[in-house]
């Protein structure tokens, strides 16, 4: 797992951003940068790049002088930071991911994983981009902001997921739990039903329109965590 400070100035609080599968810091910058014009205070850690799930410790040590510490998770980030040794969080959002990533009743269905892991290319992406975005409007914003990795990297990526999933299986080692989900009622990824029954008896905020990629429903960083204060 790749670590990386977006912000890093003392303050009280640290928000530690696990990013999806096969994306990179651009997201998140874009992120940070719509929610420091509204006066976002926190320091941010980001998280992503799942081949490997250790972690820098430096970082965590560094992670751990905090007061508090969010996290707000995505897609297989979800899943991915249950699988990591943190400092004790106060509050965690997932959002458009479940505990169970590939799993017919609560994730992603095995099939269309497989076949998205023995088909991925640059033609595929293209497909795969359009479904995760759900709309040309979305997909255009997208693109300004989009990964810069090759298909051939993602798709180890998306390898070494797979077998972390096979050693690991659904099994978080993590003493936190989360404490709310935003599912996106259009979300083809994840699909919103998978999304109910994975997160049944937790708090959920559902959008009814929108898609896989949630972040031009919302507009900065402020507006997530508002869900959870």
């Amino acid at each position: 797992m790749k670590t990386t400070w977006l912000k890093k100035e003392g303050a009280e609080e640290l928000l530690l951003f696990f990013n999806g599968w096969g994306m990179d810091r651009r997201i998140a910058d874009y992120l940070l940068a719509e929610s420091l014009s509204e006066g976002f205070d926190a320091d941010i850690l980001l998280c992503h790049d799942y081949r490997t799930l250790e972690h820098d410790a430096g970082d965590m040590r560094e992670a751990s002088r905090y007061r508090r510490i969010t996290i707000i998770a995505w897609s297989f980030g979800v899943w991915a930071a249950q699988q990591m040794a943190l400092p004790p969080i106060e509050s965690a959002i997932a959002i458009n991911g479940t505990l169970h990533p590939v799993n017919a009743e609560r994730g992603i269905s095995p099939k269309v994983f497989q076949a998205t892991l023995a088909t991925w290319s640059e033609k595929s992406r293209i497909r795969f981009n359009r479904r995760m975005c759900g709309t040309d409007e979305v997909l255009s914003l997208f693109s300004g902001i989009s990964p810069d990795r090759s298909a051939a990297d993602q798709q180890e990526e998306l390898e070494r997921l797979q077998e972390h999933l096979l050693l690991q299986g659904s099994r978080g080692g993590a003493v936190w739990r989360y404490d709310h989900a935003i599912i996106g009622g259009r979300d083809l990824v994840f699909p919103a039903e998978q999304q109910y029954r994975a997160w049944k008896g937790l708090p959920q905020t559902v959008i009814a329109d929108m898609p896989h990629f949630p972040f031009f429903h919302f507009r900065n960083l402020q507006e997530v965590l508002a869900c959870i204060r």
